[in-house]
């Protein structure tokens, strides 16, 4: 009997060790699936950034001078082609400080600003970023200034791999969708522009904010706002899911603790921004309200639309981007913002009414940011991404909708982007990609507006299961 027990419990062990061999073996296998989708996704990256570098005006080279210039001072500049960074002026600060001083500003203040000479290091801010892009354009200085652009393209391409494995955490089937996406979308510009970082910065926020992590997702949430504005947006997703969870008073500090971390990280850096440069402090927010329709944006569409009815349009380049004016431009310009308020009003009763949970509101809230806002450029794409990818995962209705999106994205940049006449004459498919995301935006509000409350758990699993499969 003791022999038939022992002989039992040696083949239970046997057949322990190869289950545990197998699970191993799998997740060998899956660990080098990731390894190589991430090199793959890096190499098919780095290749659309090389089609850049021949570009001397391009964003990567703008970078470098932002950098140089806050590091060395504006003569420091002169270390770099000529022409590469004539769109730097070096008047900012003495410029303000004669508009202070002639408005009868305290003399302290103009005073401080008299100080903050940009041919100083430390002192020259990049005019149309916040303070802290400063760290990703630094970052590339570390090699001979020829090679800066392949720097920076491998510090991007760390950043896309970083938010695959934090996707990896979600699913891998998430993960590999985000690679196929900014693959497929992002060719040229996801390891030439820096939105991989604040792209990162939000997704981790609201997976901090799934978990309850509520200062730590705000103080996220705060870092992704301060290297670009659109972060700011998702603020009241992550409020709203902090009280649908811990069903707190809105009078009380606890509702609002995290908000408090996200305004306390902003101010801190912006007052250390203040002390370097007030000018080029400022200069960010007056280039983000100021910017007139740009030429990809869906009300762009609608003012080329008016163009074959006897409203001509004309075509100007400013704030760094090729924008549009026409007699409709004010008309066109207010409908946009009344068609963004909407989509986010609605975005967020949604959410409210437990019928999406603050994955699909942080989507729809980016959407319809991106759909119907008067400005839209090719790398808006990377921050949508990794939310797609994390509701939709390889669906293939998500597939097939967002890849069709991605691929004219880049058909458009940079194929068509290349001169003017390019642009008129293929604008059509600028026209089929915006229509297209305007109408992903609607499917995803109906299909939200057809669920029914989340209660639980359990019911947030089954909520997913709608958005994942039918939306």
């Amino acid at each position: 009997m003791f022999e038939l027990h022992n002989a039992h419990a040696e083949t239970e062990k046997a057949e322990d060790k190869n289950r545990s061999s197998t699970t191993g073996s799998r997740r060998g296998w899956g660990l080098a699936l990731d390894i190589c989708m991430v090199v793959l996704m890096g190499g098919i990256l780095f290749w659309g950034a090389t089609s850049q570098f021949p570009n001397q005006f391009n964003d990567a080279t703008r970078y470098q001078c932002y950098a140089v210039a806050f590091w060395h001072g504006t003569p420091g500049l002169t270390t770099l082609p000529q022409k590469q960074c004539a769109f730097l002026s070096a008047t900012t600060s003495s410029t303000l400080a004669t508009k202070l001083k002639g408005r009868g500003f305290p003399g302290i203040l103009v005073r401080l600003v008299e100080s903050q000479s940009t041919t100083q290091p430390l002192h020259a801010l990049p005019p149309e970023y916040p303070l802290l892009t400063l760290v990703p354009f630094s970052l590339a200085l570390v090699v001979p200034q020829q090679l800066y652009q392949v720097a920076y393209a491998i510090w991007m391409a760390l950043a896309a791999a970083g938010i695959y494995f934090m996707l990896r955490y979600r699913s891998r089937t998430a993960a590999i969708a985000f690679a196929v996406y900014l693959m497929i979308g992002s060719w040229a510009t996801a390891e030439t522009r820096f939105d991989l970082l604040t792209a990162g910065l939000t997704l981790g926020a609201v997976m901090l904010a799934a978990r309850a992590r509520w200062k730590w997702a705000f103080a996220l949430l705060a870092l992704g706002t301060l290297l670009k504005f659109y972060p700011v947006v998702l603020i009241p997703p992550l409020l709203i899911a902090q009280h649908l969870q811990t069903k707190s008073r809105w009078s009380s500090w606890r509702q609002w603790s995290g908000v408090g971390v996200f305004f306390a990280v902003c101010a801190g850096v912006t007052a250390f921004s203040l002390l370097l440069n007030v000018a080029d402090t400022v200069s960010p927010f007056r280039y983000f309200f100021s910017r007139p329709i740009e030429v990809e944006s869906f009300p762009a569409t609608l003012v080329w639309l008016g163009s074959f009815v006897g409203y001509p349009l004309h075509y100007v380049f400013t704030f760094q981007s090729l924008n549009v004016i026409s007699a409709l431009s004010s008309k066109i310009s207010l409908l946009s913002t009344v068609l963004l308020v909407a989509g986010l009003l609605y975005t967020f009763w949604l959410q409210w009414q437990r019928k999406i949970d603050i994955f699909m509101s942080s989507l729809l809230t980016i959407l319809v940011l991106i759909s119907v806002g008067k400005v839209f450029s090719p790398q808006y794409l990377i921050w949508v991404a990794p939310f797609v990818a994390y509701v939709g995962r390889c669906h293939w209705k998500w597939l097939l909708s967002w890849g069709i999106v991605a691929t004219l994205t880049t058909i458009i940049f940079p194929f068509i982007f290349v001169d003017l006449p390019h642009i008129i004459n293929y604008y059509p498919v600028v026209f089929a990609r915006d229509l297209l995301m305007v109408a992903i935006v609607l499917v995803l509000l109906y299909y939200g507006s057809r669920n029914k409350a989340m209660v639980g758990e359990e019911g947030k699993s089954a909520n997913h299961g709608v958005v994942e499969g039918r939306a």
